[in-house]
C-alpha cells in the first residue's frame, strides 16, 4: 500500500463522479499512478456515472418529443433514486475496504505472534538437539594427595563433556632413589589412572610408564559424568597398591 493512501482514501467516488476541483484532480491522478487500492476502487466505482445518467435521464412530452417534460422542470424521483444509489454505492466500497483493512491488520498479528513463538522456542532449545548439561562447574582442578610413601606427584584436570567426562593429567617424577620404598622413575614401572563414582564402582581409564625426571601430560576420558565422580587415584598397574587419590565427593 503507497504511504500516502489514508490521505486520498475517500477521493475515488469524488475522482469519479467529477467533483473534485481541476487542482485536486491531477494531485488525485499523480498518487493512481502508485496506488493499487486506489485504482482498483476507482475501476469499481467506474459504471457509477452511466447509470446515474440513465437514471436522471428526463422524459420527453409525449405531445412535442423535442421539449422537455414536467420532469425536467422538477426534481425527478427517478434522481433521488439515482443520488441514493451513487450515496449507497460509497458507502458500501467504504465499508468493504475497511474490512479489507481489518483483515490485513488481524493476519499481520498473527504472524507477528507465529514469529515470537519460533523465536521463543528457537532461544529455548539447545542448540543440536542436546539436552542441558549438568548444573555443576563444567570443569574442576584437583591436586591428587600422597597415600603412600612415593615422591611422584600429579594434578588433574576434569571437564565436563556430553558423553561424560574429559581428563587431563600432569604427573612429576623427581630423580628418586629406585631403592627406596614404591615405584620409581627408571625403575621400569607402570601406573594407573583410577575413576570411582559415586555408587563405589572403580574403573581404569588410563596407563603409563614412568619417566625419569620428566614430567608426563596424559589425556583420559570416562563415561562417568562430573558430577557422579567421587574420586580420582593414581595406582601401581601391577601391584594395585594406592599412591595417590583426591576426593570430589
Amino acid at each position: 500500500m503507497n504511504r500516502d493512501h489514508p490521505a486520498f482514501a475517500d477521493w475515488d467516488a469524488a475522482y469519479v463522479l467529477g467533483a473534485l476541483t481541476p487542482a485536486d484532480r491531477r494531485t488525485f491522478e499523480e498518487h493512481l499512478l502508485s496506488c493499487e487500492l486506489c485504482r482498483v476502487a476507482v475501476a469499481e466505482l467506474a459504471p457509477l456515472p452511466g447509470l446515474l445518467a440513465r437514471a436522471a435521464a428526463p422524459e420527453p412530452d409525449a405531445q412535442d418529443p423535442g421539449r422537455p417534460g414536467p420532469a425536467a422542470q422538477a426534481v425527478s424521483p427517478r434522481a433521488d433514486l439515482a443520488d441514493l444509489v451513487a450515496r449507497r454505492a460509497v458507502r458500501e466500497r467504504r465499508a468493504e475496504r475497511e474490512r479489507r483493512t481489518s483483515r490485513v491488520r488481524r493476519g499481520l498479528a498473527a504472524v507477528a505472534v507465529t514469529a515470537a513463538m519460533v523465536l521463543a522456542v528457537v532461544l529455548v532449545v539447545p542448540r543440536g538437539g542436546e539436552a542441558p548439561g549438568p548444573t555443576t562447574a563444567p570443569d574442576a582442578t584437583v591436586t591428587l594427595v600422597q597415600a603412600a610413601d612415593v615422591s611422584l606427584t600429579a594434578s588433574v584436570r576434569l571437564t565436563s563433556v556430553a558423553w561424560g567426562t574429559r581428563i587431563a593429567m600432569e604427573c612429576d617424577y623427581p630423580a628418586g632413589n629406585p631403592q627406596g620404598p614404591g615405584p620409581y622413575p627408571g625403575s621400569g614401572d607402570s601406573y594407573a589412572l583410577v575413576v570411582t563414582d559415586s555408587a563405589g564402582t572403580s574403573s581404569q581409564v588410563s596407563t603409563w610408564t614412568a619417566v625419569p625426571g620428566r614430567t608426563v601430560h596424559l589425556d583420559a576420558a570416562t563415561a562417568v559424568p562430573l558430577a557422579e565422580i567421587a574420586s580420582v587415584e593414581v595406582r601401581s598397574a601391577q601391584t594395585g597398591r594406592l599412591l595417590l587419590s583426591a576426593d570430589l565427593g
